[in-house]
């Protein structure tokens, strides 16, 4: 299949290589999903910049991207959530990224069905963002029945 690599990380920025790479194999929990829409978002430029090091030390070569959309081809031995054929979307796990790519292994609980009002390419943009807006919520200390305004929301 085919993948963007990350050869090395780049203060300036850096050039990902398209390559040949094998298709993974999905663990028992996970599934393998066919990428149709991979979102790029700032978080992919910090790691290409080597700025979450300390947090998540990725080698390299490394698959990149974090946020898809797809279709399961198969699942794992032990995933049950998802089928072949069914639309999913999702973020990649911190330790595991690689949406670039034709084909990610996943963990099933990384992955949410695609509601139908949704086209992949919208869907492929939901999950940073919306993990964005959860974690606000929260430090806020957000109470159930209160009422938020969010300014261009």
């Amino acid at each position: 299949m085919k993948a963007a690599i990350l050869d090395r990380y780049g203060k300036s920025g850096a050039t990902l290589a398209v390559r040949d790479v094998p298709t993974p194999e999905p663990a028992p929990h996970e599934v393998l999903v066919r990428v149709h829409t991979a979102a790029v978002n700032p978080l992919d430029n910090m790691i290409i910049r080597g700025e979450v090091r300390l947090i998540v030390p990725y080698r390299t070569p490394l698959v990149m991207g974090n946020e898809f959309s797809g279709t399961v081809v198969r699942a794992g031995s032990a995933a049950t959530r998802f089928k072949a054929g069914d639309r999913v979307y999702g973020r990649m796990p911190l330790a595991k990224i690689g949406a670039f790519a034709e084909y990610a292994a996943v963990d099933e609980s990384a992955l949410a069905t695609v509601p139908d009002y949704l086209a992949m390419e919208e869907a492929a943009c939901v999950p940073l963002t919306a993990l964005t807006a959860l974690q606000a919520i929260e430090l806020m200390g957000a109470q159930a029945g209160q009422t938020l305004f969010i300014s261009g929301g």
